[in-house]
Formats: structure tokens, sequence, C-alpha cells
């Protein structure tokens, strides 16, 4: 009888620790996902200029629709009627193709980091509810930011040292064979070159770190609150 109570707060705080990394992950990659990294990004010195013309001005402006097409629940027509100053079609249908499969990603990964955050933060309510699991609390969320930051260790070291690797096996994971490559001409590569990708991930690294930090420097001072209540 009394194996099931020493039970279940193992295995939740199991689930708080593992869950940990995919919603920091999810909170990261949501940041990114503004209009605030394509103007930052675009007035970086020495950022890439089209090499086909197109101004600073015009590609801001349609990078930061394309962001909008995906954080909002607008239809991929916001993206199939926008034109180049020309008058020509922005994008066209291998590109709005793959902006469809990047949304649905995206959306994904969102709702998997939202479904984690529940976990965690549910799950840790549920620990430090009960006196006799409630150092278990601050424990899980400690071993949850390690575990965070040890896997950007292990990405981020391979984003450094193989971004091309990284860059085509990230894809090949998530996308269709073939959808996701395209021609330098392209609207999408002018847009997004790999110094923007390559910055988007020094950011999203960036956030998690922040993030675990700051969630292991909470969990240290719980920890210490709860033994100096129980003195």
């Amino acid at each position: 009888m009394d194996e099931r109570p020493q039970a279940w707060p193992k295995l939740l705080q199991a689930v708080v620790v593992l869950a940990m990394p995919l919603a920091l992950l999810a909170a990261s990659l949501r940041l990114t996902t503004g209009h605030w990294l394509v103007d930052w990004e675009y007035g970086r010195p020495g950022f890439p200029p089209d090499p086909y013309g197109l101004a600073t001005e015009e590609r801001i402006r349609l990078a930061e629709v394309c962001v909008d097409y995906l954080v909002t629940a607008a239809g991929i027509e916001l993206l199939a009627e926008l034109e180049l100053a020309g008058g020509q079609p922005a994008f066209n249908a291998r590109e709005l193709q793959h902006m469809i499969d990047v949304k649905r990603v995206l959306w994904g990964l969102l709702g998997a980091g939202l479904a984690a955050a529940v976990l965690v933060s549910g799950g840790t309510a549920l620990l430090a509810r009960h006196p006799a699991t409630r150092a278990r609390a601050p424990a899980a969320l400690w071993r949850g930011s390690l575990l965070s930051i040890g896997l950007l260790v292990a990405v981020g070291g391979f984003m450094l040292l193989q971004w091309d690797a990284f860059f085509v096996r990230f894809h090949e994971l998530f996308f269709p064979p073939g959808t996701w490559t395209f021609f330098y001409s392209d609207t999408l590569i002018r847009l997004y070159p790999v110094r923007f990708w390559m910055d988007v991930g020094i950011v999203i690294v960036g956030g998690i770190t922040v993030l675990a930090v700051l969630v292991g420097l909470g969990a240290l001072l719980w920890r210490r609150i709860i033994k100096n209540k129980n003195l």
C-alpha cells in the first residue's frame, strides 16, 4: 500500500523534467516569429543584399507578411496575392506550398510546446501541493533546466560545427523530400538567405539558454526556501 504514494511523485517529477526542453523550445521559437527579428536582421551591418536588386524596404515588407501568415489564422491567399514591385507574383506555387508546410510544422511545435508547458506547470503544482512531495517540485524544475541546457550544448555544437548538415537534417525530418530546396532567384531565398537562418538559430538557442537559466535559478531559490522552512 505504500508503493503507490512513493511511485507517483517520481513519475510526475520525471514528466516535468522531460517536458521542460520542449516547453522552452516552443517559447523561444515563438519569440523569433515576430516583426522585430526581421527588422533587426535587415538592420544589421553586412546583411547580404538581394543579388537581383530587390530593395531592402521591399524585402522587409514581404518578409513581415510571411511572418504574419505563419503566426495568424490567415490562409495562403495572404501570400499568393502578394506582388513584387514589377507586378509579378511574389511567390511561385512551390514556395507557397512550402510556406503551408512551414506553418503546419510551426503550429505543431508550438502546440506540442504548449502541452509540455501545461505538464510542467501542472506537474510542478501537484508536487508542490503536498508537503511530502513539495521538495520534488524545485528539484524537477532544476533537473529540467539542466536537461535543456545539456541538449542545447549538443544541438548548438552541431549547429556551430556543421551548419549545413544540421540545416539539411532538420528539413529532412519535418518536410517531404524535394519540397524545401529552391533556386537562388526564388523570393523565399532572396528574403531569407542562409545568414538569416543562422542568426535565427542563434536567437532560439540564446532564448532557451536564458529561460533555462532563469528556471534553474528560480528552482534553487525555491529549494532553499523549502529547506529553511523545514529547519
